[in-house]
């Protein structure tokens, strides 16, 4: 057993720099595990260990995840986009995108629909596991996590492949996948602005001081629309956006 202040410290770091709160018994003992199976302790001069990072942040997700939030997007926010006149291409966020679930299901959804948008589109997914950012690359799923796609969909943009479903290339839009902390203000400098931001699901690892941090980094970088997940911080969103109501949910405006 691994002496209990070590992983207390271990805990701490990893809420200082990286924001996850990991207070139950079931996180410690991960972390316990962690280190009884061969984990390096960084230093204090030393980055957190990108299996670490991987083992606190990795979770199941799926295409299709709220799909309401999809059809806003299509039917109410891109048309809206559209209307503004630019040239310039239209920019979505996925942050956290995981191993790109949520990216695809976004591109996806724009390029089976029957919405005319002249203006190009990009996606770009973010990520702070560098494991997950690689399989999104990779664009290979298994049967669970396109469960709950349309059999159409399966086969105009995916190729089976030994019971896997690896995505085509969608020439619609443009879409990229980057490892970064949603903390660093580094990575905020490269990533610009956006359009839209879906952020779901990622607040319920942070505090609510975290959590403000984040939408406030939200609001620098935001010039249309913030979709949530139902388990985020609402709270402290309505404080800085403006919520838009209807029949599928709430979303905000910049």
């Amino acid at each position: 057993m691994i002496n209990d202040e070590i992983i207390t410290s271990l805990l701490e770091r990893i809420q200082n720099e990286i924001g996850i709160v990991l207070s139950r018994q079931t996180d410690r003992d991960r972390i316990n595990r962690y280190l009884e199976n061969g984990g390096t302790i960084p230093r204090a001069s030393e980055l957190l260990p990108v299996s670490l990072i991987n083992l606190v942040t990795t979770n199941e997700t799926y295409f299709e995840r709220e799909a309401h939030h999809f059809d806003r997007l299509i039917k109410e926010i891109l048309p809206k986009l559209n209307e503004q006149g630019s040239t310039k291409p239209i920019r979505i966020l996925s942050a956290p995108c995981s191993s790109g679930e949520e990216s695809y299901s976004i591109a996806l959804r724009i390029s089976a629909s029957m919405v005319n948008i002249s203006r190009p589109i990009e996606i770009i997914g973010i990520d702070i596991s560098e494991e997950m950012i690689e399989k999104a690359r990779k664009g290979v799923y298994t049967s669970r996590s396109v469960h709950a796609l349309n059999q159409s969909i399966l086969e105009r943009y995916f190729v089976c492949e030994n019971g896997t479903y690896r995505i085509l290339p969608l020439p619609s839009v443009s879409i990229r996948f980057i490892a970064g902390n949603v903390f660093d203000p580094m990575l905020w400098k490269e990533l610009g602005e956006f359009d839209v931001i879906f952020s779901r699901n990622m607040m319920i690892y942070f505090d609510s001081t975290k959590n403000k941090e984040l939408l406030k980094r939200f609001q620098e970088h935001l010039r249309g629309y913030l979709i949530l997940g139902h388990a985020d911080d609402h709270l402290n969103a309505k404080e800085i956006f403006t919520p838009l109501r209807s029949e599928r949910g709430v979303i905000y405006h910049i």
